[in-house]
């Protein structure tokens, strides 16, 4: 699969609420972070997990999945990047979020994805307004 294949697949996947066509995009060994750090091994794992998700807090949900940019790291893999905005209806998630993925793709097949949610530096600084001006980089005690 490209690369323009597994972000329309997986958006199809999570609109339509199915977890099994949303683990259909990852390798059988591959590795899942979500968006709260937790660790998801295995294309079944994923799979199963997503559906709960997709039964639960983001019933409903809209996911609309853009690339960032995509590169070749070998003859057979890329890292691709990409941004997502996810609209929830209703529930303890209601509410449109934005965050952005990082995936490894090998053979067509995600072996691992990283989603980090975005956030407002200004919030993430506790409201610390010369620290959000900085790098964090700059960012000392």
């Amino acid at each position: 699969m490209t690369a323009e294949e597994i972000i329309t697949g997986l958006e199809r996947a999570w609109n339509a609420g199915d977890g099994a066509a949303w683990g259909s995009y990852f390798a059988e060994d591959a590795d899942f972070v979500d968006v709260v750090g937790r660790v998801q091994r295995g294309r079944k794992v994923i799979a199963e997990e997503h559906q709960k998700i997709f039964d639960t807090i983001y019933r409903g949900s809209r996911l609309e999945i853009r690339q960032m940019d995509v590169r070749p790291i070998g003859a057979d893999a890329l890292v691709l990047h990409t941004t997502s905005k996810l609209r929830v209806p209703g529930g303890p998630r209601e509410g449109e979020w934005a965050a952005i993925q990082t995936k490894i793709v090998r053979d067509g097949r995600i072996v691992a994805f990283h989603n980090t949610m975005l956030a407002d530096l200004a919030e993430f600084t506790h409201r610390d307004a010369e620290l959000a001006a900085r790098s964090p980089l700059e960012w000392k005690e």
